[in-house]
């Protein structure tokens, strides 16, 4: 296998200024209070899971990679150890911080985890059957740096695999509420610029994809779920606990609709190397 043979690639490179940020934003994150409700980390990660299995699963003989590690190593919504279902799993992260983190919750060890950054990806061409890159490369301060993570993506996928990507939806309502939020130093790390559908596509096919599917996923209004819990522990009300739930579950239903590319919080797309 063209892959690491450590359980975490050490870096061969000096460390970036980004990878010192994101360093640090998992040190401070470390034994803190999760970054999401309990339920909507959940519920996020049940929307992850069913879109991947809509869009073809991981094959039974297949190797995955998940391109950051961020929720493996802080959050309920990891999605890791569930794509553990092919030959192989793995897991990458820019930070050497957070993929330690995200191996030490994993205890079984069922995947691998490696540290290098989506810009030069750390593996061979052909390497891999899919890669699944939930909300990763939209954190960039250069915008540019989403084609050349791209280009790397389709080196190392083989012929006739597939891309899950999904992106920061700048067309949701709320998107400048959240924006607002991240200005103010409310959000817990670095947000790089949101994306339409018809952004990531163009984008997808200029780096040499062909664009199977495209949608958006997790629907509600930007940061006001978020809200809306901290104001239900805040009052103890567990009634108003289970109205939020309830709201946000039959949210999701927006998927089905034309307003879904106005409420879902990530665009998502579905792509193949072009041949």
């Amino acid at each position: 296998m063209p892959l690491p043979a450590a359980t975490t690639l050490p870096r061969t490179e000096a460390e970036s200024p980004d990878s010192a940020y994101w360093d640090a934003v998992g040190v401070a994150s470390a034994g803190g209070p999760t970054y999401l409700d309990p339920f909507m980390a959940r519920l996020k990660r049940r929307e992850y899971l069913r879109l991947i299995r809509r869009w073809g699963g991981i094959p039974p003989n297949g190797v995955v990679l998940k391109t950051d590690l961020f929720e493996e190593s802080h959050g309920s919504d990891r999605l890791l150890p569930s794509l553990c279902s092919g030959r192989l799993a793995v897991g990458m992260d820019l930070s050497t911080e957070i993929s330690s983190q995200a191996q030490r919750r994993d205890a079984p060890r069922r995947a691998r985890y490696v540290s290098g950054d989506a810009r030069r990806l750390p593996f061979a061409d052909n390497s891999f059957d899919v890669v699944i890159s939930p909300s990763t490369l939209d954190h960039f301060a250069d915008n540019t740096d989403l084609g050349r993570s791209l280009g790397e993506i389709r080196r190392i996928l083989r012929p006739g695999g597939a891309l899950i990507i999904t992106l920061d939806n700048r067309g949701n309502v709320f998107d400048p509420l959240l924006r607002l939020a991240h200005w103010a130093g409310f959000v817990p790390y670095h947000l790089g610029r949101g994306y339409t559908t018809r952004e990531l596509g163009r984008e997808l096919r200029s780096a040499g994809f062909n664009v199977k599917a495209e949608t958006a996923i997790l629907h509600a209004p930007r940061l006001v779920p978020v809200l809306c819990f901290m104001l239900a522990r805040r009052l103890k009300s567990e009634r108003l606990h289970r109205s939020i739930r309830r709201w946000l579950l039959r949210a999701q239903r927006l998927e089905n609709t034309s307003f879904r590319r106005l409420t879902g919080a990530f665009v998502a797309a579905w792509a193949e190397p072009a041949k």
